[in-house]
């Protein structure tokens, strides 16, 4: 707490106390902490610091440092950091609920609300950062640095554990169909240069990462940000999140239509249909590389509590095929995974999950 009142006194040329800390969220790596200001310029802060994990943590505060000197208020404002103590400081966005916890309750029309504002806000960042790599780069590269960027960092990803995706294709008596290879070549190619859908990204498809204030929704975990291909950030609602189909459909135009008055893809039927299926293979290859087929024998624990690893898996591919019905592109993936999908279902019988406040409205 020292070193956040030093921080806080550098930035505003004042003596300041941070009081009644609050401690938030502790977990390896980071320890997040509410606390209240005296003699400050703002009522409260939120105290991030991360001796243990310093690239996730310096994305953390890059991402919010860049939009803040942005002047988007998508994520709580920047106020100062410790490099050194490895911390940083943000105003306290005030009492709001979560995404999550909209979901978890019993409105079905404050959880879909809740949806559609998270597509909304998402999309206007991707709009009002396309073309912006260079000024977040300004922002990373002051700070200690990571080993490489994030969105090249994905792509490798997805082809050296391109073996993974063979394993489980192995484990149900199947092999990949001819042109898998080169097809997911293109949606690495994709990831790594996605040209003029280059944008900042949230990058955590998680809703207990939403926390809705009394100003509208707030991005509290910038820990996965970066630049990256845009449509990263519909993630949630294309393939993430177990959502009705009709509320990921309205979600999908919700985040287009806040994103084209500044994004050429997002005007064409096609040239979105494609971008969003590239993001949707990707995400379902990578759920895939990192389960192993053990979950043929015993299932374990997901994403959520209700969620198996085995529905998550489904889940994805049942997504996945959805959105790549559209197009003609990337014919032999989609033959994969959809043969995969075929000798899942038919090993497994999992009743579908929907959040508690969407269970009225799940047709």
């Amino acid at each position: 707490m020292v070193r956040g009142a030093r921080a806080l006194s550098a930035v505003w040329s004042r003596p300041v106390l941070l009081t009644a800390p609050e401690p938030l969220e502790t977990r390896p790596g980071l320890t997040l902490v509410r606390a209240q200001v005296r003699g400050g310029l703002v009522p409260g802060v939120l105290l991030k610091s991360f001796p243990d994990e310093p690239v996730r943590g310096f994305d953390d505060q890059a991402g919010a440092e860049f939009l803040t000197r942005r002047g988007l208020d998508a994520s709580p404002r920047f106020l100062a950091s410790d490099a050194d103590a490895r911390l940083f400081l943000l105003e306290e966005p005030g009492p709001g609920r979560t995404l999550e916890a909209l979901l978890r309750a019993h409105d079905a029309r404050a959880a879909t609300a809740g949806v559609l504002a998270t597509a909304r806000l998402l999309g206007q960042l991707q709009a009002r950062t396309l073309g912006s790599a260079s000024d977040y780069e300004l922002v990373r590269q002051a700070l200690p640095p990571r080993p490489e960027r994030v969105r090249m960092e994905e792509a490798r990803g997805l082809l050296e554990r391109e073996e993974r995706l063979t394993r489980w294709l192995t484990a149900v008596g199947t092999r990949p169909f001819p042109g898998t290879h080169e097809e997911l070549e293109a949606v690495a190619r994709a990831l790594a240069d996605p040209g003029p859908l280059l944008a900042f990204t949230w990058g955590h498809p998680s809703p207990a990462g939403v926390w809705f204030t009394l100003g509208g929704p707030r991005l509290l975990d910038l820990g996965a940000s970066g630049m990256r291909h845009a449509l990263s950030d519909a993630l949630p609602w294309l393939v993430s999140l177990p959502l009705p189909e009709e509320l990921a459909a309205r979600a999908d135009t919700t985040y287009r239509v806040s994103l084209s008055p500044l994004c050429e893809t997002a005007q064409v039927d096609s040239r979105w249909a494609h971008a969003r299926a590239t993001v949707a293979l990707a995400r379902t290859v990578h759920v895939l590389q990192g389960l192993h087929p053990r979950a043929l024998e015993e299932d374990r624990p997901g994403a959520f509590p209700e969620l198996s690893a085995r529905a998550t898996l489904l889940h994805h591919l049942a997504r996945c095929r959805q959105w790549l019905a559209p197009i003609d592109a990337f014919p032999g993936l989609a033959r994969t995974l959809e043969e995969l999908e075929t000798r899942l279902r038919e090993r497994w019988s999992l009743a579908p999950f929907t959040w508690p406040a969407l269970r009225q409205t799940d047709g």
